[in-house]
């Protein structure tokens, strides 16, 4: 009994499902989809959901590094992560997400079946997974992953060949759907069937992916092509939308609750994890000008954490770290109670005062300034109908500005980046009417908007061209709030933002410049050893001491 238990636990890592059961039991599994029984519309959602969860969990673990949550998990890089901290992402991918595509894709191809466009959904879910997986870990599985019980722990494969397999997934993708206009169906979560905006997430993607290796050789000519066909506009935007469901909350059915992950940690009982006090201070303090997006993207539960006591907050009793030595804040980020990168002291009785999750993109509260706890059980804001912002139009506009900048793609690269700023901001403030208390009197106004703007443009034309680099990876890491993974990739690839607040620990080691294996994977797999955080992925050919 223990061996077959084993058995399927390794199964389940790299295949998960039907036909492996069926090598083992001559059965197929009740619990999986096997092509007789598949309704390929919930097949499909059920996959869109899984994508969903892979791409949170993954943008979880990314953002404590690039300082846009705090770094709590430990006080130095070698230690912030565990290998079991990436278990589900790699679960996730390799359970569920590649098996349950690769059946959705044999499926939609199956002659007679005229379903194409799902082939070519399935395609482009699958090519973001592989190139997030290689983003993360560098070396992942691919050739040999699903052949069940014949071959358990399959090789992990080249870098860059993963990268390049997604690159052709996207390219067919592109096929699929000019092939065929017949609709995706009612259960498409993120663009209700509509194939044209599948098609220009294809291209985005592919922007995407020349960008992220334009240090190995990404393309301008190849960047040019893509131009007409992205997503420019918020209407295309690539996104998951949560909703408001509670159901059986504190019940052991956490699948009920179809709340954004980060309402859920901080809008019922608890005020989940610490933001970051460098992030908020980035958009409260740093241009001497606040950032139009702050009071969506942060709610203020204590207005005056200066006067918190000792136990609580020990910024008065601990004197700022002398290698503290830019104007990056130490302790709070002024009325915003965060915690400082790698501060990973205890945790005293603070939550309902730290900040907390906005409306943007949580589903959480507007910032009115009137503080006040928002432990109430899930009953303020907008009650968790967040979005999982995967690709959005403003993101599009900030890689067209540094492949403007530094790869000489058509197009000015401050217009673009201006485009960026303006469609971000003006995609955050459609949250504002999601909480039905949000004090319109304090929304931006187009003179606090343009301010702004003209602020940055103000500061790149006076840059020279590293840093009118900066400003453009700056301005698209403040855009990118909820999508760490953008932001981890931005940051080594190109260094910047710079200046950002260091670890508390002042004896630091080498910046992460992948995750650790997960612990499943080098525990179940033959082939597998555990890597470095040092090691780099196969497009970040920059020095080994380039990032703090």
């Amino acid at each position: 009994m223990n061996k077959l238990y084993k058995i399927l636990m390794v199964f389940a890592i790299f295949l998960g499902s039907s036909c492996g059961l069926t090598d083992l039991d001559h059965l197929d599994d009740p619990n999986k989809v096997t092509p007789d029984n598949a309704e390929i519309s919930l097949f499909f959602n059920a996959i869109q959901l899984n994508f969903k969860d892979f791409f949170m969990a993954a943008s979880d673990q990314t953002m404590p590094v690039v300082r846009m949550r705090a770094m709590t998990g430990g006080n130095t890089y070698n230690n912030a992560y565990t290998p079991v901290s990436f278990n589900f992402i790699w679960n996730r991918a390799y359970s569920d997400l590649l098996p349950d595509i690769d059946q959705l894709i044999s499926i939609a191809e199956t002659p007679g079946s005229e379903i194409p466009t799902y082939s070519g959904a399935g395609k482009i879910l699958k090519a973001y997974t592989l190139m997030t997986l290689v983003d993360l870990f560098g070396k992942v599985p691919l050739t040999e992953i699903g052949q069940g019980v014949s071959l358990p722990s399959p090789k992990a494969d080249d870098q860059a060949m993963v990268y390049a397999s997604a690159l052709s997934l996207i390219d067919a993708a592109i096929v699929d759907f000019n092939t065929s206009s017949a609709p995706i169906g009612s259960n498409d979560l993120f663009y209700g069937g509509d194939a044209s905006k599948w098609l220009k997430l294809a291209s985005t993607l592919k922007l995407k992916y020349l960008v992220t290796t334009r240090l190995v050789g990404g393309s301008a000519s190849d960047i040019n092509g893509l131009i007409p066909n992205l997503i420019t506009s918020i209407e295309d935007d690539f996104q998951f939308k949560f909703g408001t469901t509670r159901t059986n909350v504190g019940a052991g059915n956490a699948n009920a609750d179809s709340r954004h992950n980060n309402y859920q940690r901080q809008y019922e009982n608890g005020a989940g994890r610490y933001l970051s006090n460098y992030y908020m201070w980035s958009l409260s303090e740093e241009k001497g000008i606040t950032d139009p997006r702050l009071r969506y993207y942060f709610y203020r539960q204590d207005l005056e954490p200066e006067l918190a006591d000792a136990f609580t907050l020990d910024c008065n009793s601990i004197p700022r770290p002398l290698h503290y030595n830019g104007p990056y804040p130490w302790c709070t980020a002024g009325s915003y109670w965060g915690r400082d990168h790698g501060d990973n002291a205890g945790i005293p009785p603070d939550g309902d005062r730290r900040t907390v999750h906005g409306v943007y993109p949580a589903g959480g509260s507007f910032d009115n300034g009137l503080g006040g706890s928002v432990q109430n059980s899930g009953a303020d804001g907008g009650k968790g109908a967040g979005i999982a912002p995967i690709m959005l139009s403003s993101f599009t506009h900030f890689m067209l500005a540094e492949a403007a900048l530094t790869m000489g793609v058509t197009g000015d690269a401050k217009t673009y980046l201006e485009d960026g700023i303006r469609q971000s901001i003006a995609k955050v403030m459609t949250f504002g009417a999601m909480d039905s208390k949000a004090d319109a009197s304090l929304f931006p106004t187009m003179e606090d908007i343009d301010a702004y703007v003209n602020l940055v443009s103000s500061n790149y034309d006076g840059a020279d061209d590293a840093g009118k680099l900066d400003i453009i990876i700056k301005e698209y890491h403040i855009a990118l709030w909820g999508n760490g993974i953008e932001a981890y990739n931005a940051y080594r690839r190109t260094g910047y933002p710079s200046g950002m607040q260091p670890t508390k620990e002042p004896n630091q080691d080498a910046f992460t410049r992948s995750m650790f294996y997960p612990a499943d994977y080098v525990n179940l797999n033959a082939n597998a050893s555990q890597k470095a955080v040092t090691d780099q992925v196969f497009w970040d050919a920059n020095p080994a001491d380039f990032i703090q």
